[in-house]
């Protein structure tokens, strides 16, 4: 494990939440347009496909454009982590912004399948330059305490904006065709890269700002952290890969399946949109709170019992599928939803726990490669299984096994070896 001196400012008055602000405000329009706000679009763009090719569209082909929004993502993830590391993460939230605007602008001429896995492929690079890795690298660059509460609020803009652009695109198709709002929506990212590029600064160690004020007041007198192949050396580094790689096939199976599984279980749109939404306010409370809960109760104890929580949350989902029970089916999407919120906050965080900020952009670029295989992975299996057994039974199987195997890979994490509790043992 390398030290080098740090420059982070560990009291940065209120610019580190300005920082916060303007993070969660990425999150909320890249993560909401690019995954829970398209689900709503499904059905017609299904049957638009289906009429301009003369034939039916199997839903395993149609999900084959998230995975590859995600295998995209992992792909590139790396090349986003050298580049933070050199240049920082505000040119590259920009650009992503702007590449969003020209994927929604494109989506709304869509005729043909490649059309759809083309821009896709653009949302991949999207959610490089401005998605969750980048976010959480200039966080984690402006905090040590209270990392664990900045990075969930942060994380909480993923939610909020899953939850709010399925409603919002589902009530301007009341107004337009899908085609029209896909053009409205599209300048949403273009409306907020103004005021972007006012507040949003890098991280302290190469704003300006920050090296003409003197001297900063500094929590570490050190920055210790390991280097990637140091971190490609430890079992902890594998643990968070491997956990990461089960909850996002978890997540992204059933978010990227969540509109059309209970259009299927008889419900109308504008309900089924509802569920959508469901999953991402869940989502919210859970990454505020895990955060908070982090601080107060160790990474660990908080993590497995979030994973626990969306174990239970997919189980009971099982159980009201074969018993048909309304209430059960609602209250596990929300617990589901509740306990994805709290991994997504408590894997970023042990990153920047674990690893320290030495090579956390290369770190989290690698961990971000093997969690998007899964998320890549989630969507387009699960469309393939359903479209064999016209049930979410096994795909809901698969993810309560794969849940499972991570709450017990994260019984063996060792948080002594981390970075973080070197200087604050409590965070175990």
């Amino acid at each position: 494990m390398s030290s080098v001196s740090s420059s982070t400012p560990g009291s940065a008055g209120s610019s580190r939440w300005v920082i916060v602000a303007c993070s969660f405000l990425v999150l909320f329009i890249s993560q909401g347009m690019t995954l829970g706000g398209l689900q709503v679009f499904d059905a017609e763009l299904l049957e638009h496909l289906a009429a301009v090719s003369g034939e039916p569209i199997s839903l395993g082909a149609f999900k084959g454009g998230l995975s590859i929004m995600f295998a995209t993502a992992g792909i590139l993830g790396m090349l986003a982590g050298w580049l933070c590391d050199r240049i920082g993460a505000k040119k590259l939230i920009l650009v992503g912004l702007a590449l969003l605007a020209v994927g929604y602008f494109q989506y709304g001429s869509i005729n043909t399948l490649m059309d759809i896995y083309i821009v896709s492929a653009l949302f991949g690079l999207v959610l490089v330059l401005c998605g969750l890795m980048i976010n959480v690298y200039l966080v984690s660059s402006w905090f040590t305490k209270k990392r664990g509460l900045a990075i969930g609020l942060v994380l909480a803009g993923t939610s909020l904006g899953n939850a709010v652009f399925p409603k919002l695109n589902n009530w301007l198709m009341s107004f337009g065709t899908w085609q029209e709002v896909f053009n409205w929506v599209a300048w949403i990212p273009v409306i907020v890269l103004p005021l972007l590029f006012f507040f949003l600064k890098d991280s302290p160690s190469l704003s300006k700002a920050a090296s003409d004020s003197g001297s900063a007041p500094t929590e570490l007198p050190q920055l210790s952290g390991y280097t990637l192949k140091e971190a490609l050396l430890s079992r902890n580094f594998w643990i968070v890969a491997g956990i990461a790689m089960c909850t996002f096939y978890s997540i992204l199976a059933m978010s990227g399946h969540t509109f059309l599984f209970f259009r299927g279980q008889g419900y109308a749109d504008s309900v089924a949109a509802w569920a959508v939404s469901i999953v991402f306010l869940g989502g919210l409370i859970g990454k505020i709170i895990s955060g908070y809960l982090a601080e107060s109760f160790g990474r660990k104890r908080v993590l497995i019992t979030a994973l626990g929580m969306m174990l239970v949350g997919i189980v009971t989902m099982l159980l009201a599928m074969q018993s048909g029970a309304k209430l059960p089916l609602w209250f596990g999407l929300l617990l589901f939803g509740f306990g994805w919120g709290g991994i997504y906050t408590l894997i970023q965080v042990l990153v920047a726990d674990l690893f320290g900020m030495l090579a956390l952009g290369k770190i989290l670029g690698a961990i971000n490669i093997l969690d998007t295989v899964g998320g890549a992975a989630g969507p387009i299996i699960t469309g393939i299984m359903v479209d064999q057994t016209q049930s979410y039974v096994q795909p809901f199987l698969v993810i309560s096994v794969l849940l499972l195997i991570a709450i017990i890979a994260a019984s063996f994490l060792d948080m002594a070896k981390g970075v973080y509790h070197e200087f604050d043992p409590d965070a175990a």
